[in-house]
């Protein structure tokens, strides 16, 4: 399991301001287990991931979760609007973790430019990924920018 992605069961946690031995309480589980799902150790079941979103107060953890762990999942949206501050964070950190590989390519591809070397067309292939991903992260800030400002004007 990829652990940056895993790894959104902790942010979840940690935003909720709630201590591994709390969560492993509320969750029916040992901290053992909880750091091992944390740290992609271990396989969440979909009733932990429940008790998590309902714990955490972070109903796009359950979202996330199903689009990666379920074969169902492809047939749910991209790209979840924002419902809680918990999952305005989540929103932040999947920008996040979907913008940091591009930028490398990105600035490998603006050199290539540059320099002026040939444009063939698996580099217009790689820039089209790049694109696609920066759509991605657009979309998760949005709906993370979108509920922020409900918090402000609220």
């Amino acid at each position: 399991m990829n652990k940056n992605c895993e790894n959104r069961y902790k942010l979840c946690r940690e935003t909720a301001g709630i201590t591994q031995e709390q969560a492993a309480e509320l969750l029916n589980v040992s901290v053992r287990q909880l750091s091992d799902y944390e740290n992609g150790k271990a396989k969440v079941s979909d009733d932990t991931v429940e008790r998590m979103a309902h714990h955490y107060k972070s109903h796009l953890l359950a979202w996330w979760h199903l689009k990666h762990h379920s074969v169902l999942g492809k047939y749910l949206p991209e790209v979840m609007l924002t419902s809680t501050v918990g999952d305005m964070a989540l929103q932040a950190g999947f920008a996040q973790d979907d913008l940091t590989p591009t930028i490398e390519s990105a600035r490998n591809l603006a050199r290539l430019i540059i320099s002026g070397a040939e444009w063939c067309a698996d580099k217009k292939g790689e820039l089209s990924q790049t694109v696609a991903a920066w759509d991605q992260v657009r979309a998760q800030l949005l709906s993370a920018t979108i509920f922020a400002k409900q918090i402000i004007d609220g």
